[in-house]
């Protein structure tokens, strides 16, 4: 087969279909992380996730710009990683502050680094990946979640205003998003922990499902969703109602890609499931070759999968064990 290029590779397998190699995809790499790899400081421009030094180093196949809209809630600094500490959305009252607080949509400013990774993708060859929210992840992380589940029985039209708010934000950043170039989107929104859904299904199919189709239904690039943890029970639904072409990341533990390869292979392109919690953080480069041969060869058999970790390469993920990981997708991942 003819060598393609990462864009073209991560394309044909978003389609269900065999490229050259199994293509390789991260939301993002920490910086941390990077330099590491690297061997120096790396440069990460605003809005990339992924420091560009790597591309001399990794085979990835994708690079990622976030579009995503600021949680309102007061942030805490970790280092650089920057953690939710109080939501900042009590009340109804609260909703004209929201609104107030989300930037500018059609601020010039607020895509002009996406023009960067552009060219930069373009001249490597790279996807383009644009990461998006839809609004729930927004509205749960804003009010805080004792006070969004309480809602959820007590005052539910206060989570769909709130829904309907971001998810208007989201739309006119959408429509301009739309017209720059990019590959692909990149849906995150956590609805699920390692043992099962965050809230039961009946309630996201009422509340939460029609106000991410609104949003959703304006996106003209091919729809990949992430979430943490095992989402299984609404598949169905995000297939159905968001006509994704992709599930991501597949959390290692919380799902069995295996016997998802089985059940949806033939629907859905598969993306991720390389253990975070254990094999490339704290395994061995050897453990992190075989579970990732593993991976390429079962679930990369007839194309339709693209490999990558349960979330996105963590500041903690041991250096030498994604060099593995390179190695072993280079080496496992090619189809003959």
């Amino acid at each position: 087969m003819k060598p393609m290029s990462s864009r073209e590779r991560f394309l044909t397998a978003l389609k269900r279909q065999q490229p050259d190699r199994v293509p390789w995809f991260e939301s993002y790499v920490h910086r941390g992380l990077a330099d590491r790899i690297v061997g120096r400081k790396t440069d990460l421009p605003p809005g990339w996730r992924t420091p560009p030094d790597l591309y001399k180093i990794l085979c990835l196949d994708t690079i990622t710009y976030n579009f995503r809209p600021p949680f309102y809630a007061i942030m805490e600094k970790n280092g650089d990683v920057e953690q939710l500490k109080e939501g900042l959305l009590k009340t109804r009252d609260d909703l004209k502050a929201l609104k107030e607080f989300l930037p500018d949509p059609e601020n010039p400013d607020f895509y002009r680094g996406a023009e960067e990774l552009l060219s930069f993708a373009r001249q490597n060859g790279l996807a383009a990946i644009a990461g998006i929210r839809v609004g729930l992840s927004n509205t749960y992380n804003s009010m805080g979640y004792e006070n969004f589940s309480y809602a959820l029985y007590d005052d539910p039209g206060f989570i769909e205003e709130s829904m309907e708010l971001i998810g208007e934000w989201c739309i006119k950043v959408i429509e301009l998003v739309n017209d720059l170039g990019f590959d692909a989107a990149y849906i995150s929104e956590d609805i699920a922990f390692k043992w099962g859904p965050m809230f039961s299904p009946e309630h996201f199919r009422k509340y939460m499902l029609p106000h991410m189709k609104k949003v959703v239904d304006h996106i003209a690039i091919p729809r990949i969703y992430h979430t943490d943890g095992n989402p299984l029970p609404m598949l169905k639904d995000l297939v159905e109602e968001l006509n994704i072409c992709a599930i991501a990341n597949l959390e290692h533990g919380a799902v069995d890609i295996f016997q998802v390869k089985e059940e949806w292979g033939d629907k859905l392109c598969l993306i991720g499931n390389m253990d975070l919690h254990y094999t490339l953080t704290m395994g061995t480069p050897e453990e992190t070759v075989l579970e990732a041969k593993e991976k390429l060869e079962k679930v990369g058999k007839g194309g339709g999968y693209i490999i990558s970790s349960s979330n996105g390469l963590t500041e903690y993920c041991k250096a030498e064990n994604i060099l593995a990981l390179n190695g072993a997708i280079l080496r496992y991942g090619v189809y003959f």
